[in-house]
């Protein structure tokens, strides 16, 4: 039978090329139907399949290269209709959302300021990886609320940035913002606006815990986009995703990983392990941009349009990354220069950019040896290799 004929071919040791798809999968969502051939290396012919960009049929398809015919995409499209809203992250698409070069003469507020809130007494290291990742973003201004316990080692690895210590529960999470903080979180301020009186962008979630529910519900008030990550995310989920952000006037954009995204949003949560109509259906419900971290994260808009990053590293399967992550995804919201651009193009660009820092780390210090620190260094490196 066929079935028996795969799983030999499986258990031989010999490369094995598969032409279009690997037979056994599922076209669209990469799911194995029954017994799969596990190839080497993956010839896709004319288009990109959606299988190529799934979480689950990644470990048959091995190699994955495109092969073009070079069939004109009018001819294609006027067979299929209309293309998909689908679109594949790639060096020259994200180069287009980077904040650079930056203009002859500016200053550090027409750069940007991100309020960064974050860490408590027994996750110190979210806070400091989080910010590390909004100081590779370029951002002008970096605040960071952080529990008072905790400041001072934060100050030591971000002498750079305003370090706010804020009154802290028995437990050593952060139990209120100082006053002054609160004046500036609750100023209008859209992503193009430039002040020193309020803030671009918030970032809120990394190393917090659950005891900080009181704050994230402040923070879903404010009028300026926010980006929510980790114990935000865990926190949201308890107050209810969709009806709590449907009263939200500001951008929303949420990172969860698949754990977090089944809390978040348990009826999307059904089309899994379809990440792209999942994270679709999700967005919509939302009118947020969600960020679903993975293998192959996958970012969707309201308007029911998917951006996907088509590589990644295992090496990134590591605590702390999604910390250096949201820094960096807050860092870009935040800076005015980018304002022009829909909002879901620099959370994608932010995506392509950490998994870029992650695939150049595991090259030089193999996929076991990239830390938070190590990835945060790294998302240099990929810029440069985009200036030149």
């Amino acid at each position: 039978s066929i079935a028996e004929a795969v799983e030999l071919l499986n258990q031989w040791s010999q490369p094995v090329v598969s032409i279009d798809l690997p037979s056994g999968l599922h076209t669209d969502t990469g799911e194995v139907l029954g017994i799969a051939v596990r190839a080497t290396r993956t010839l896709c012919l004319g288009l990109w399949k959606l299988a190529f960009l799934q979480d689950q049929g990644l470990d048959y398809i091995g190699e994955a290269e495109l092969i073009d015919f070079g069939i004109p995409l009018k001819d294609i499209w006027s067979i299929l209709g209309e293309p998909p809203d689908l679109l594949r992250v790639t060096k020259t698409v994200a180069k287009q959302f980077l904040p650079l070069p930056r203009p002859k003469v500016t200053h550090k507020y027409q750069q940007g300021h991100l309020l960064l809130i974050c860490g408590s007494k027994q996750y110190s290291g979210a806070a400091i990886l989080a910010g590390l990742g909004a100081r590779a973003s370029g951002v002008g201004m970096l605040s960071m609320a952080v529990p008072e316990s905790i400041k001072l080692l934060v100050v030591s690895h971000l002498p750079e940035a305003v370090v706010i210590g804020c009154p802290e529960t028995t437990a050593g999470a952060i139990a209120f913002l100082p006053e002054l903080v609160l004046e500036k979180l609750h100023q209008t301020s859209g992503r193009g606006q430039t002040s020193n009186q309020t803030y671009n962008a918030i970032a809120c979630g990394p190393g917090l815990t659950k005891d900080a529910k009181d704050l994230v519900q402040g923070v879903l008030a404010a009028q300026c986009p926010i980006v929510l990550d980790a114990d935000g995310l865990n926190i949201l989920a308890e107050l209810i995703t969709i009806p709590t952000l449907l009263k939200r006037r500001g951008q929303t954009v949420l990172t969860p990983h698949v754990g977090e995204f089944r809390r978040l949003f348990p009826d999307s949560a059904e089309l899994l392990p379809d990440r792209v109509q999942a994270v679709r259906k999700a967005s919509q419900l939302s009118r947020s941009v969600v960020l679903l971290k993975g293998a192959r994260s996958a970012i969707a808009n309201p308007s029911g349009s998917v951006w996907l990053i088509p590589e990644s590293t295992p090496a990134l399967a590591r605590g702390g990354s999604g910390d250096v992550l949201t820094g960096l995804v807050g860092g870009l919201m935040a800076q005015p220069v980018l304002s022009e651009h829909p909002l879901e193009a620099i959370v994608a660009t932010a995506a392509w950019w950490h998994a870029q820092a992650g695939i150049l780390a595991a090259q030089e210090r193999s996929e076991l040896g990239v830390d938070g620190g190590t990835l945060a260094e790294f998302l240099m490196a990929v810029v440069r290799g985009k200036r030149e």
